[in-house]
C-alpha cells in the first residue's frame, strides 16, 4: 500500500460563511467571524460557558425545576462549545485547529468535573478511587474490590493513579481526575490522527473529532473516574498507531506497529470491555483486507489469457497493510488472552451473564412478553425537548449513513479497505440501540457507543467534508452555517440526553435510591464509627449506603443473590432461614446496617438491594425495620437520625422459633 503525504488543508470556499456573497458583505462576514473566533472572545466565551454550567449545578441542587436547570445548562453548554468547534473545523492553520480542539475536548469534560469535584460519586467511581487508596496504602497492585470485583484482575487504572499521585503528591482522586483529563484529550486527538490518516485532510480530522465528541458516553460517561474513559484513549490509538504503520515504511513502520502494541497492553491491562472491542475491530478490519486482497488476485486470474504471449502475470502478493492489521491483532490477542487466562480468568463469569441475558430479554420482547421490557426515560425529568433530540440522533445518524454509502458505492477504489473497515464498524451502534429496551443490554450498549462512534466519526467527517458535492439540489451558502450549527447542536444535546440520567448529570436534594443523591455525611460517619469499634467487619446493607461503607470505612458488605438472599433480613417480615443464618454466620457477616428512608420512598433505581430484591419498585414496611429491635438475634448498637446499626447474634436462630409479624 503507498504511503499517503499529508498537507495542509487549502482554503475551503464550501466551509466558509463568506461563499457566494458579495465582496464588502464577504469581508463584514469575515471580520465579524475573526472576532468571534479569535482566542480572547474563545477563551471569553468558555469561562462564562463553564460559570453558567456551574448555575445551572447551582439550580438543580436547590431543588429548581427541571425546565429551568436543563435550559441553563445547555445556554451553558452552547456557549462554551460552539466557538471553539467552529475554528476547529475552520481554521487553516493546524496549530489554532489543535488547540481549539484541545479547547472542546477540555469544555466537554467540565461538565462531569463540575457534578463532584473533591470526592466520587458514580457506583464505578466509588470502586476505583478505593482500589487506589488501598494500592497506595499497602504498597501493591490487584487488591480485592467489593463493589466491582472485577476491578481487582485490572489494575491499570489503579496503576497510573498510584504513580501520579506518588510523582505529584496530589491526592489519590485528584490524580485520578487529572489522569481522566489526558485521556479525554488524548482520545479525541487520536480520533483527529485517524481521520487525518484514512480521510487525507487535517479538516476531516476535526469534523471527526468534533463528531466524536457529541457521542453519548463523552461529555459524562467517560469522563467519570473508571476504567473504560482511561482505556478508551488507548483503544483509538491503537487504530490509529496501525493506520499510520499500514502506510508506512522501514524502520517508521515498525515502529508506529510497536507503540500500536504498546498502546493495545495499556487497554488489555485496564478494561475488559474495550479489549474485548479492540480485538473485534482489528479482526474486522483484517479480515476485511484479506477479503480485499483475496478478491483481487481472483480478478487478476481471470485477465491471464492461456493463449497470451510472454509469461504469465504474476500473482499479487500480501499487502503489507493488511499484515500490519494482522499482526497489531494477533499481538493483542496474545497479550488478552495470557492476561485472561494467568490474571483475570473471573472475567468470562463476570461478563457472560449481560450478553445472554440482553439476548433471552430481546427475545421475550421479540414474543411479546412485555413484561421483560422497559421504557426508555420512564422516570425521567427531562424536558421533553431534550427526549425529542435524543430520539432524533439515530435517525439523524442513519440518514447520514445511508448518504455515505451511497457516495461510498460511487468511489469504488478510491478508498483503502481500513477506511471502509473501519466505517463499517461505526454501524455497530445501530443494533446496539435495539439493547436499550433490555434490562440486562441497555449498559452494555451505552458502553459501546464510546468505541462505534469512532467509525461513525468517519462517516460524518466523509460526508461533511464532502458536503457540496452530495448533489442537487445545492444548499445556499448562507444557509450552511446555520443549518450546520441546528444539527450540532440536536446531536450534542439528544447525545448526551441518551447518555446518564437526571441524577447522573445534575446534584440535586438527598433522593432515595440512587448511586450519586442517595450519598450521605452521616452514612461516611456511621461507617468510619463502626470501623473504629468493630475493625474492618463483615456487615450486610443496602447497596447505596453500601458505598460509603465500603469506600469511606473499607468495611466488606454482603452481595446479595438468590442464592445468598441477605436482603431477607429487611425486607421479609420473618425470620431468616436457618440456611441463609448459617451462611451469614459462617461468613461472617456479623453487623446490619439499616437506612429508614427506605421505608419512605421506592428506590429511584428500582432496588435497594440489587436484582433479586423482593420488595423491586416498592417501599420496605416500617414494621419490618421496627421488629429489628425485638428479635432476639439483633441488637442496635448505634442510631443516628437515618441509620441503624445492629449486632447479629445468628446461631440463636437455630434456638428460637421463628417468628413474624
Amino acid at each position: 500500500m503507498s504511503s499517503t503525504e499529508l498537507r495542509p488543508d487549502p482554503v475551503d470556499r464550501t466551509m466558509s460563511p463568506t461563499a457566494d456573497i458579495g465582496p464588502a458583505t464577504s469581508r463584514r462576514r469575515t471580520d465579524l467571524v475573526s472576532r468571534l473566533t479569535g482566542w480572547p472572545a474563545l477563551v471569553v466565551a468558555a469561562a462564562v460557558g463553564i460559570f453558567v454550567i456551574g448555575v445551572s449545578y447551582r439550580l438543580s441542587a436547590s431543588g429548581a425545576p427541571a425546565q429551568l436547570y436543563y435550559l441553563t445548562f445547555w445556554a451553558g453548554v452552547l456557549l462554551a462549545l460552539l466557538p471553539g468547534a467552529w475554528l476547529a473545523v475552520t481554521a487553516t492553520d493546524r496549530h489554532r485547529r489543535g488547540w481549539a480542539l484541545a479547547l472542546v475536548g477540555l469544555i466537554t469534560f467540565v461538565p462531569k468535573y463540575l457534578r463532584n469535584p473533591f470526592a466520587p460519586s458514580y457506583h464505578d467511581e466509588y470502586a476505583h478511587w478505593h482500589e487506589a487508596v488501598q494500592v497506595l496504602s499497602l504498597g501493591r497492585l490487584f487488591q480485592g474490590n467489593a463493589l466491582i470485583p472485577i476491578v481487582e484482575y485490572f489494575p491499570g487504572t489503579a496503576a497510573l493513579t498510584a504513580a501520579v499521585t506518588r510523582l505529584t503528591g496530589l491526592s489519590p482522586w485528584s490524580s485520578g481526575e487529572l489522569i481522566i483529563l489526558a485521556a479525554h484529550l488524548l482520545a479525541l486527538f487520536g480520533v483527529f490522527v485517524l481521520a487525518e490518516v484514512h480521510l487525507r485532510s487535517a479538516r476531516a480530522g476535526a469534523i471527526a473529532a468534533l463528531i466524536y465528541a457529541l457521542n453519548p458516553s463523552e461529555m459524562y460517561f467517560d469522563t467519570q473516574y473508571a476504567y473504560e474513559g482511561i482505556a478508551v484513549a488507548f483503544f483509538v490509538w491503537v487504530l490509529a498507531l496501525a493506520s499510520l504503520a499500514a502506510r508506512a515504511r522501514g524502520a517508521r513502520r515498525f515502529t508506529l506497529t510497536v507503540a500500536a502494541l504498546l498502546s493495545a497492553g495499556g487497554a488489555v491491562v485496564t478494561h475488559h470491555l474495550t479489549t474485548v472491542f479492540l480485538l473485534g475491530v482489528l479482526f474486522f478490519v483484517a479480515s476485511v483486507g484479506t477479503a480485499a486482497a483475496w478478491r483481487r488476485a481472483r480478478r487478476a486470474r481471470a485477465h491471464v489469457c492461456d493463449s497470451c504471449r510472454g509469461p504469465l502475470t504474476p500473482e499479487p502478493g500480501p499487502d503489507r497493510g493488511v499484515l500490519i492489521w494482522w499482526a497489531v491483532l494477533g499481538g493483542t490477542a496474545v497479550m488478552a488472552g495470557c492476561w485472561l487466562v494467568f490474571v483475570a480468568w473471573p472475567t468470562v463469569s463476570y461478563l457472560s451473564p449481560y450478553f445472554g441475558g440482553s439476548l433471552r430479554q430481546l427475545a421475550a420482547m421479540t414474543a411479546k412478553r412485555s413484561s421483560t421490557g422497559r421504557v426508555l426515560l420512564a422516570a425521567s425529568v427531562q424536558p421533553l425537548w431534550e427526549r425529542a433530540m435524543t430520539a432524533l440522533v439515530p435517525l439523524i445518524a442513519g440518514l447520514f449513513s445511508l448518504k455515505a454509502l451511497l457516495m461510498v458505492r460511487r468511489e469504488r477504489g478510491v478508498w483503502s479497505f481500513d477506511t471502509l473497515a473501519l466505517m463499517a464498524f461505526g454501524l455497530l451502534y445501530f443494533p446496539s440501540v435495539l439493547f436499550l429496551f433490555a434490562p440486562s443490554g441497555a449498559e452494555g450498549a451505552r458502553r459501546s457507543w464510546a468505541f462505534s462512534f469512532v467509525g461513525l466519526a468517519l462517516i460524518g467527517a466523509y460526508l461533511l467534508r464532502r458536503f457540496p458535492d452530495w448533489g442537487r439540489p445545492r444548499v445556499p451558502a448562507r444557509w450552511r452555517t446555520p443549518i450546520g450549527l441546528v444539527v450540532l447542536t440536536v446531536l450534542l444535546i439528544g447525545g448526551v440526553g441518551g447518555g446518564l440520567n437526571d441524577p447522573y448529570r445534575f446534584p440535586g436534594p438527598f433522593r432515595w435510591g440512587t448511586d450519586t443523591n442517595s450519598a450521605s455525611a452521616e452514612a461516611r460517619t456511621v461507617g468510619q464509627q463502626l470501623a473504629a469499634e468493630a475493625g474492618p467487619v463483615r456487615v450486610v446493607a443496602d447497596q447505596y449506603t453500601a458505598l460509603q461503607l465500603i469506600a469511606y470505612a473499607d468495611l466488606d458488605v454482603a452481595a446479595p443473590s438468590p442464592g445468598f438472599p441477605a436482603w431477607a433480613l429487611v425486607q421479609s417480615g420473618d425470620d431468616p432461614s436457618r440456611e441463609l443464618a448459617g451462611m451469614l454466620y459462617g461468613s461472617r457477616f456479623n453487623y446490619l446496617v439499616v437506612d429508614v428512608r427506605m421505608a419512605e420512598q421506592p428506590a429511584f433505581n428500582g432496588t435497594n438491594y440489587g436484582s433479586g430484591d423482593p420488595l423491586a419498585g416498592r417501599v420496605t414496611p416500617m414494621d419490618y425495620l421496627d421488629r429489628l429491635d425485638h428479635v432476639p438475634w439483633a441488637s442496635r448498637i448505634i442510631s443516628t437520625q437515618h441509620l441503624r446499626v445492629y449486632r447479629l447474634n445468628l446461631p440463636l436462630l437455630g434456638q428460637q422459633p421463628r417468628s413474624g409479624l
